[in-house]
């Protein structure tokens, strides 16, 4: 991170400069033994920051604007209360995606050694089917060496019980449609046998390694609806396009979904829409990368099995309950960890991503570029404090917010900054709670120590002095979002379109 020194305008934000084999699902084994097969995923030695040295805080100015938008019915003490809100339902029982009648597609080709086929129209090549085909196998042979579950078999659909792809004339014209059949007969947890519809690729050979991704996408879906039919689409989607990105890399699909995720941290991570691949693929990643064992995808899908659950014959929709961010805040509590604490390291990894990266945060980020430098709210140069900033956008649950505070002129300058100190606070509108971080960047772009300014239950307000500014090329302030502070309404990905909710950030020297 080798920021320059540029001022950011007193009411529009500018970019900041530089800174520098998987568990049995649970449909096979009892809920205990998958939640031992987390427990084994997450046994990888947690990420660890160096901690920075801190003054008790400073009593900051009344804000100029208050970011307190109204309390919430109940504050923390409320959280021993009976919950009265009815468990969130999920996606529905019947797919809005159809597959193609027989008469729309009567081309079918299938593996002799996989349960995959390929259907098109009559029109389509056959060169374009064999393609496909080829690509489906390539997938299927990379999940398998993953030991991930094959798809639910689907009897007679499609002309047999393999799993089926459907090429639609005319070239790729946006996400490929993904669909799920009926919930499987006999199955103890939700499960459904899963088919796509996908572009027909460009001509034989010449169509990238977009048609590879978009067939190991729709299988990826097919595995995860094996694991948990019910799954919140985000969840699937951000799964579907990590199993993407281990069985099928293309750079060009990758560097665009990661180069939009990172425009916009704010987002909540399970935002995405299925059928796209998407750049949360960094957040199992990440997972992989810190806590997992080596084998990638193994915490993705342990996170599916154990919330998976069982819904009633005859429902609408699935029952979300639990979701993977409760699998998650369940296997975390073992580890005297919680979700905000996960949260915050994922939104300070991000920052160090592509160009960005140090070398530290997550392997191979380098191979982003420039795509993958997350944007930041403000760059604030030193001289011009005190100042008090607010986000372009509103933060939604499990989405990030980042400030760098620019310190390379006044180190190059004043090499007597060891004896300042910058006091941060940072308000923000209730009923959200905001989890903080302050990261030191030293001159050459690595992270050089971490202050993490942890949220309190029941207040709007953190507070913070940082000191030992020496030798340093600017403070990364992070932010993230890790949803109600009411303790019996944690953040649940099916309570969808996210209420974000603003922040006001005051610094000062």
């Amino acid at each position: 991170m080798r920021p320059s020194p540029t001022h950011a305008p007193p009411q529009r934000p500018e970019p900041a400069p530089e800174l520098s084999r998987a568990p049995a699902p649970r449909h096979e084994a009892p809920g205990a033994l998958a939640l031992l097969a987390l427990a084994a995923a997450l046994g990888g030695p947690p990420s660890t920051a160096a901690g920075a040295p801190g003054a008790p805080p400073a009593s900051p100015p009344a804000p100029a604007t208050s970011a307190q938008a109204g309390a919430p019915p109940g504050d923390a003490g409320d959280a021993a209360a009976p919950d009265a809100t009815p468990p969130a339902e999920g996606r529905p029982v019947v797919s809005p995606v159809q597959r193609l009648e027989e008469r729309d597609a009567p081309q079918r080709a299938c593996s002799f050694t996989l349960p995959v086929c390929v259907h098109a129209p009559a029109d389509v090549p056959g060169t374009a089917l064999l393609e496909s085909l080829a690509h489906l196998e390539a997938a299927m042979r990379a999940y398998d060496a993953l030991g991930l579950p094959r798809p639910v078999q689907d009897g007679i659909l499609g002309g047999g019980p393999a799993y089926d792809l459907y090429l639609e004339r005319g070239p790729r014209r946006g996400p490929l449609r993904v669909g799920h059949d009926m919930r499987a007969l006999g199955e103890r947890f939700d499960a459904a046998s899963a088919f796509a519809v996908v572009a027909t690729p460009a001509a034989p050979g010449r169509g990238g390694c977009a048609s590879a991704s978009d067939a190991a996408y729709a299988l990826g879906h097919a595995v995860a609806a094996r694991l948990d039919a019910g799954a919140e689409e985000g969840a699937l989607a951000m799964t579907a396009s990590y199993l993407a990105a281990v069985a099928a890399p293309c750079p060009a699909e990758e560097l665009a979904a990661v180069d939009a995720f990172q425009r916009a941290p704010e987002r909540a991570l399970t935002g995405a829409e299925l059928g796209a691949l998407d750049g949360a693929l960094l957040f199992p990643w990440y997972l992989d990368d810190t806590y997992g064992t080596g084998t990638p995808a193994q915490i993705a899908a342990s996170l599916l099995a154990i919330a998976a659950q069982s819904t009633p014959a005859g429902a609408a929709r699935f029952h979300a309950e639990p979701d993977i961010f409760d699998a998650l805040r369940a296997s975390l509590r073992s580890r005297g960890k919680d979700l905000d604490d996960l949260l915050l390291e994922f939104a300070v990894a991000r920052a160090f991503l592509g160009s960005r990266s140090d070398g530290a945060h997550l392997t191979d980020a380098e191979r982003f570029g420039d795509f993958g430098r997350v944007r930041f709210e403000w760059s604030l140069p030193y001289a011009t404090l005190p100042r008090r900033v607010a986000p372009l956008r509103p933060i939604e649950p499990t989405g990030a917010t980042y400030l760098w505070l620019d310190l390379s002129a006044e180190s190059a300058a004043a090499p007597g900054l060891e004896a300042a100190e910058i006091t941060f606070v940072a308000d923000w509108e209730l009923p959200a709670l905001f989890r903080w971080a302050i990261v030191k960047v030293d001159r050459q772009g690595a992270e050089a120590g971490r202050v993490a300014v942890a949220g309190i239950f029941g207040s709007s307000r953190a507070q913070r002095t940082v000191v030992g500014l020496d030798g340093l090329s600017g403070l990364l302030i992070v932010g993230v979002n890790a949803g109600s502070m009411i303790r019996s309404h944690p953040f649940d990905p099916d309570d969808a379109p996210f209420m974000p909710h603003g922040y006001t950030v005051w610094l000062s020297r």
